[in-house]
């Protein structure tokens, strides 16, 4: 890019960086798109998250408006400034996509899935109709209606952004013609990966108002845990993240530890053994995956806690369908120092593959170049 151009950020609120994977990954696009010597205005449509949020985003230069009048005002008097609008999530994109059109013609309007909701939501149908829940038919009309939504904004934005290939093929597959890039999660590097801890702790992080996540848990300490007590009667989990509602906090007992939000989770990976993430649905790449892995902790979880990472089930992590076979990998990767250093070591630059900086930084240069060949 020639000249730099303003982009537009919109999102339901702030990005949390420190609760939750999607803030972590829109926060370091942020940064990206600053360090391209781009300016980067945020709207927040609902809640603000917190004064403190909304200064973390000002020091980095970031202009944040949060009340709707000045964003409305902004639209109709300074939009045809605009050269990128990216619009995240479906709810917040429905909401501004036509305001933007009509005030920003000349922009490239990008939506943002974070995640792809209707596969999440599918999967989540798919496993309550399973399961005969009382609310299977819910959650199946919730998936449908999200998949309408979806489509409409992939089909009537310029870009679709999903944070993996896989996704990018399911998206081309439901609307093809349609364009889609993929800007995964951004990890940084991974540091020498020496002897693993002598503890016998499991971790598992994540953000208890996303529904994957506290089911995932409830899974964990009542299918996967009694398993792996069976065989380390020592072994604990920690059970780290924003949101726990009381049935996590329910959890709690003599071996298993509910946090809540951490601010600094370095010092529970220290003393962490295993990363688990024992995710029975999902969609998108999983931060509390990355995560692990660039503190130098080996993970165990489900086929679904590593799609789109380009992971190695057996060489980078160790994945199981079943309670049984995930109890067996934890119990595995507790009593075997050389599988945990091994799984550790490999595991850093499969994930630097298809999630660092470089890899984001070239799917944002294509989008900005995209938007100057537009107006030549």
């Amino acid at each position: 890019m020639a000249t730099a151009e303003t982009v537009l950020i919109v999102d339901h609120q702030l990005p949390t960086p420190d609760r939750d994977s999607g803030s972590l990954r829109q926060h370091r696009i942020i940064e990206e798109l600053l360090g391209l010597g781009h300016q980067v205005l945020y709207f927040p449509l609902h809640a603000t998250a917190g004064p403190a949020y909304a200064d973390r985003l000002r020091q980095l230069g970031v202009a944040v408006l949060g009340d709707r009048r000045q964003q409305e005002r902004f639209l109709a008097v300074e939009g045809h400034r605009l050269g990128v609008a990216l619009l995240c999530r479906p709810e917040p994109a429905v909401e501004m996509l036509a305001r933007v059109r009509d005030n920003a013609p000349g922009c490239l309007v990008v939506y943002d899935t974070v995640d792809v909701h209707f596969h999440r939501l599918r999967r989540q149908a798919a496993l309550a109709a399973a399961e005969g829940a009382p609310d299977r038919y819910v959650v199946r009309a919730r998936a449908e209606s999200m998949r309408a939504l979806e489509l409409m904004l992939v089909r009537e934005c310029d870009v679709a952004l999903v944070v993996s290939e896989e996704e990018r093929r399911l998206l081309l597959n439901e609307a093809p013609g349609t364009s889609v890039e993929v800007l995964s999660n951004i990890h940084r590097p991974v540091p020498p990966i020496g002897l693993p801890t002598r503890s016998s702790r499991i971790v598992f992080v994540g953000n208890y108002l996303h529904q994957p996540n506290t089911d995932a848990a409830r899974w964990l300490c009542a299918e996967v845990m009694p398993a792996v007590w069976r065989e380390v009667p020592e072994a604990t989990v920690d059970l780290v993240g924003d949101g726990a509602s009381p049935a996590i906090v329910a959890l709690a007992g003599d071996r298993v530890t509910v946090h809540g939000w951490v601010p600094d989770l370095t010092p529970l990976y220290a003393d962490a053994r295993v990363a688990v993430a024992p995710l029975r649905y999902g969609a998108g790449v999983k931060g509390k995956v990355g995560e692990a892995i660039e503190h130098g902790v080996p993970v165990v979880g489900t086929p679904i806690a590593f799609e789109g990472m380009g992971l190695v089930a057996g060489r980078d992590v160790l994945a199981g369908e079943t309670a049984a076979e995930v109890a067996e990998h934890l119990v595995r990767v507790l009593r075997d120092d050389a599988l945990a250093v091994r799984l550790a070591r490999s595991a850093g630059p499969a994930l630097a593959s298809r999630c660092d900086t470089a890899a984001a930084r070239a799917t944002l240069v294509r989008l900005l170049a995209r938007r100057a060949t537009a107006l030549i």
